[in-house]
């Protein structure tokens, strides 16, 4: 049988994008299915000649060592007597069919097969299209919404936005146009699902792309980019010019870069901030715009639960989760009493979006939290020394503590007996005072590189006497004052 479909398999192929080799097997497999049919025979094969339309069908058996289905397979001895060159695992071709005779239920069967082949190269070409777009900014028509989610027409096939993608205050009616970034691409039954976000930071981060051009060219680089959708987000950035601010050029002059971009995110509030290489400058940065005293960086034993490649918990045969001990890397940082609610933010949005910024727990205090704290420590070690009971009252230490200023107080460099290289280590991880290390304990010192329980046990001790000593300097001022 002849088939003039050179010039047909082109034009359709282009028309629905699909390779047309991918065409030609369809059409093969299409015209197997409907001689099966027509010759009541399980294994057909056919090959069609592109360039002359030839279509050649013929019945075929699959070679093996055994044979356990005679209509389907045949030994290498019975393949060989038909022709020598037969080898296991290769098919064999065994008389040819006449496909000219096949009927209207056949052509009928065979164009239903046609059909379902050409939709799955359909399916297959738009699922290879996308999945490559993975964060990838896309514009589509919303076309309604179904069960909570946004259906978008993106032209070649539909995307969907699940509820928890979407912004909880946004609205979008059939016919609007709708801005999000690709976050996954799966095949269904029926067609592949593009899932669509305007939550994700991608969307932010291509919003920025579009709006700067020092981003689009590569010469500034967003290092980190945080959001608590529809309310506000943090963008850490960074030049690879020192020339350009990397900072001014994502606002823009008077705001209009920053400005465009919150109004696409339906006033969505961003804070543009330099990205820095040191946590504690980096984490200064990042509580924007509170302004920071002191930064103190330390680690705490954590149990973390062991979880699998697809995110899932691992279990031992008990079915309970396996946990590993970890390491969690905790801030602490001090702001003056008229810092502390910018330093928290609305309903703690601003810490929170800090911490997901540096990967860091962060803890705030304000000045005078921690002057209480000090001066109660004070109490106690003068207590101690004066041999005056718990429930007795010392009227010099509210006072003594007053005229004692925390960031001042007795810097490391006074602690005759502290190495340099211990100095500069403690110094490294946001300690400077006699305050900060007696903001620790012995196993919170230790687990700085390079102390041990010993070491940090010294540490306290000697901070505890020079604290002493100024705490005795502090009380025989005020009472030489009074």
């Amino acid at each position: 049988m002849k088939l003039e479909i050179n010039t047909l398999v082109r034009q359709v192929a282009a028309e629905r994008d699909i390779e047309p080799e991918k065409l030609i097997e369809a059409i093969a497999e299409a015209i197997s299915s409907a001689a099966r049919k027509h010759f009541k025979e399980r294994n057909v094969l056919t090959e069609i000649e592109p360039e002359s339309g030839e279509v050649q069908s013929w019945i075929v058996r699959d070679v093996v060592e055994e044979v356990e289905d005679p209509e389907t397979e045949m030994t290498l001895e019975q393949a060989q007597a038909v022709d020598a060159a037969a080898e296991i695992g290769k098919p064999i071709k065994l008389g040819a069919l006449d496909t000219s005779l096949l009927g209207r239920i056949a052509a009928q069967s065979a164009r239903q097969v046609l059909f379902q082949r050409v939709r799955e190269a359909e399916r297959a070409v738009v699922y290879r299209n996308y999945v490559g777009r993975i964060h990838e900014m896309i514009n589509g028509i919303v076309k309604r919404v179904d069960r909570g989610s946004i259906i978008v027409e993106l032209g070649d096939t539909e995307g969907v936005m699940p509820r928890n993608h979407q912004v909880r205050h946004e609205r979008y009616s059939q016919g609007d146009r709708i801005r999000s970034v690709v976050v996954d691409v799966t095949m269904d039954a029926s067609r592949p699902q593009v899932v669509l976000s305007r939550t994700d930071p991608a969307l932010l981060e291509k919003l920025l792309e579009m709006e700067v051009p020092e981003i689009y060219d590569g010469t500034v680089v967003i290092k980190k980019c945080v959001r608590e959708p529809g309310e506000r987000a943090k963008v850490a950035v960074f030049s690879k010019d020192r020339d350009v601010d990397p900072v001014g050029a994502c606002v823009g002059l008077k705001g209009s870069r920053v400005q465009a971009i919150t109004r696409e995110l339906k006033g969505e509030k961003i804070d543009i901030i330099p990205w820095n290489s040191d946590l504690v400058t980096f984490a200064q940065n990042a509580l924007a715009p509170a302004k920071i005293n002191r930064v103190a960086v330390r680690e705490e034993p954590i149990l973390v639960t062991m979880i699998d490649e697809q995110g899932h918990d691992i279990l031992d045969e008990a079915g309970e989760p396996i946990t590993k001990d970890a390491r969690e890397t905790v801030l602490d940082v001090i702001v003056g009493s008229e810092q502390l609610s910018l330093a928290i933010g609305k309903r703690g949005q601003n810490v929170r979006l800090a911490s997901k910024m540096l990967g860091c727990r962060i803890e705030i205090k304000s000045e005078e939290a921690v002057k209480d704290e000090l001066a109660s420590a004070l109490a106690s070690m003068l207590r101690e020394m004066e041999g005056v009971a718990e429930e007795e009252e010392i009227p010099d230490v509210a006072a003594a503590s007053e005229s004692v200023d925390y960031s001042e107080l007795i810097p490391l460099e006074e602690l005759d007996m502290l190495t340099d290289r211990l100095r500069e280590r403690l110094q490294s991880h946001g300690l400077h005072t006699v305050q900060d290390v007696l903001a620790r304990d012995a196993d919170g010192l230790s687990t700085i590189p390079g102390i041990g329980p010993v070491t940090a046990q010294k540490l306290l001790d000697m901070s505890r006497r020079a604290l002493q000593v100024a705490l005795a300097e502090a009380v025989d001022a005020q009472a030489g004052e009074e």
